[in-house]
């Protein structure tokens, strides 16, 4: 199992910008986010700060944004602590996000799209995107995958969603205190010792509330929840070492609660991520305290195979003393 160094210092989530953030497909939002002609989704991915915007043709663009460092003459040392900051700039990759930007309200030329799109946005170097049905995907790879693999896996698991055209119910965002692989495992909630994993996607049953239904973890920020019709996404966003933003997107019906589910689920993380930090007070390092959890084992598979494929000088060395 990883150590909990894995779970709490700025020097293992580096690794992880460069080993995963930046290596695989990322769920940003849904298409109700960019619905419009000019509208503007901005998302941190790891510590790039990027945006899509919706094209006259339809289609999208992606962008890495105008204003990558917020209009500072250099970066503040608080933000470099490995939390993302509360600031009037909010295009820059230390920078808490805003919620999508309608063109029909600001317009181009205000100064919120000129954050991330500059005078001239065709300028700016551009960031893979794809629509996978109702879901919008970035990858800041240029020479990544193609998103094939994922569309059909998420095809396979919820096929309303991977429909186009289905709209989204609603939209939250909730925020707890743990890292984000944390908040993965207690939100997926997977509750089969025997769940059925691959290179790129857990499954398993789960409880959500009196029912049963079943959950999706498309590594590393996708979760999806479902109860026959019932969809509910969540995307993993680390806002500092030990918070998370759950952005939560609803489609179907709200029958089960689906904000009363992701907040307990969360709250449950959080109580992780202190018992984490209690053995730091107590005694240093050990393993983190979930070991039993299939979504647990399969999570440090992920993410060993990431570093090993993707290493930083020494790093590899580096990777070993997180292991148990």
């Amino acid at each position: 199992m990883l150590d909990i160094a894995a779970f709490r210092t700025l020097g293992f989530a580096r690794q992880e910008d460069e080993a995963i953030w930046t290596r695989d497909w990322i769920c940003i939002g849904t298409r109700d986010d960019v619905a419009e002609t000019g509208d503007v989704l901005p998302y941190t991915i790891g510590d790039h700060a990027m945006h899509v915007q919706r094209g006259a043709d339809g289609g999208l663009a992606g962008r890495f944004n105008k204003a990558q460092h917020g209009g500072c003459r250099f970066v503040p040392l608080q933000c470099q602590q490995g939390t993302k900051t509360p600031c009037s700039f909010t295009s820059c990759g230390h920078s808490r996000d805003r919620k999508a930007i309608s063109a029909g309200e600001l317009g181009d030329d205000t100064p919120e799209m000129y954050q991330y799109l500059g005078l001239r946005p065709e300028r700016l170097l551009p960031v893979r995107v794809a629509e996978a049905g109702s879901l919008l995907f970035a990858h800041l790879d240029p020479h990544g995958e193609e998103i094939d693999r994922i569309a059909s896996a998420l095809a396979e698991f919820a096929p309303m969603i991977a429909r186009d055209g289905t709209p989204r119910l609603f939209e939250e965002w909730l925020e707890f205190g743990c890292n984000w692989k944390l908040a993965g495992q207690y939100v997926a909630g997977i509750d089969t010792q025997t769940p059925s994993g691959s290179a790129d996607m857990l499954t398993g049953e789960t409880v959500l509330g009196r029912a049963r239904g079943r959950a999706a973890w498309l590594f590393p920020n996708l979760v999806v929840l479902k109860a026959g019709e019932a969809v509910c996404v969540v995307l993993l966003q680390p806002t500092a070492l030990t918070r998370t933003l759950c952005r939560v997107h609803v489609f179907g019906d709200d029958g089960l609660g689906w904000r009363n589910v992701i907040n307990s689920r969360g709250i449950e993380a959080a109580r992780s991520q202190s018992a984490v930090d209690a053995i730091v007070d107590m005694r240093g390092r050990g393993p983190v305290p979930v070991v039993s959890d299939p979504a647990a084992r399969w999570l440090c598979d992920r993410v060993v195979r990431r570093f090993d494929a993707h290493p930083l000088d020494g790093a590899a060395n580096e990777l070993a003393s997180f292991i148990y």
